[in-house]
């Protein structure tokens, strides 16, 4: 994963879950010295996330941002204030409609952690590429590029062919995806459908030859996306039933979740 600089419930923020007093807390903890990515944890789709760029070694002292984690400019001046108070009101607010049940049932949160960069330009976020496994195999990979705009590459089956219909027909040599998948898989056991987000990209201010790196930057147990071909969610969906209606797995224990976090939603409502 990234490097954590600050990680919080919104809970534990401030005693009185006021906005005013988790902007103040939220300030003090944004890295002054080096950039960073800011995002509430209970949200998705790059909502009230911060990319930020401290350079001090940039000899015009401009420091690059962006909010909605595409280009990072210096065209605006950079607050950190600003920064502040819009992740605080971030953690005002609740999941969206759209969001899986897991994001809406979680108690918000604010990461804070290190800024990975494109590998040939350092002011593009890194690639992504989001792997939906299922019963322990990955079905299909999402691969995400950003540019001025966040746009779709395509999807890729586990051997690494291109699903038909979508943007891009082969995968490029550069792309570890046998590692891809080793990761994803590794991840995903012991879990019906499971998806796993990884970042293929370098630190930011990692030397410029830096090899690539892949970071995990996010997973999920709700596939949402925007599939380029209705069929790969059919098939993906017709192997996620297929599973429970041969019956070839076994109940184990889960050790990998405390059983103080199913008690966490109550805990912060009676708080309330």
């Amino acid at each position: 994963q990234p490097q954590i600089y600050y990680l919080e419930y919104k809970d534990d923020l401030t005693k009185t879950g006021g906005k005013e007093d988790e902007f103040v807390t939220i300030l003090e903890n944004l890295p002054k010295e080096h950039g960073f990515c800011a995002k509430p944890t209970h949200m998705s789709m790059t909502m009230g996330a911060w990319l930020v760029d401290i350079d001090l070694n940039n000899r015009t002292n401009e420091t690059r941002f962006t909010k909605q984690a595409k280009r990072l400019t210096s065209d605006k001046h950079y607050d950190p204030e600003e920064c502040a108070d819009s992740l605080a009101e971030a953690l005002q607010r609740e999941a969206t409609s759209i969001e899986s049940w897991a994001l809406k049932m979680v108690r918000p949160g604010l990461v804070v952690e290190e800024l990975f960069s494109h590998h040939e330009d350092r002011s593009l976020p890194p690639h992504e590429f989001c792997l939906f496994v299922i019963w322990g195999k990955v079905y299909v990979g999402q691969w995400n590029e950003v540019g001025d705009d966040r746009y779709l590459a395509g999807f890729f089956y586990r051997d690494g062919r291109a699903a038909p219909g979508c943007p891009v027909s082969q995968l490029p040599d550069w792309v570890p995806w046998t590692e891809l998948v080793r990761i994803a898989e590794r991840l995903s056991e012991h879990k019906d459908m499971f998806r796993v987000d990884m970042f293929v990209g370098v630190p930011r201010y990692s030397q410029m030859n830096a090899e690539l790196q892949i970071v995990v930057s996010e997973s999920e147990i709700h596939p949402t996306t925007m599939f380029c071909n209705p069929f790969i969610a059919e098939e993906m969906a017709r192997l996620w039933v297929a599973g429970y209606q041969v019956g070839h797995y076994v109940t184990i224990r889960n050790e990998e979740v405390p059983s103080s976090f199913f008690t966490k939603r109550e805990i912060g409502r009676a708080h309330v």
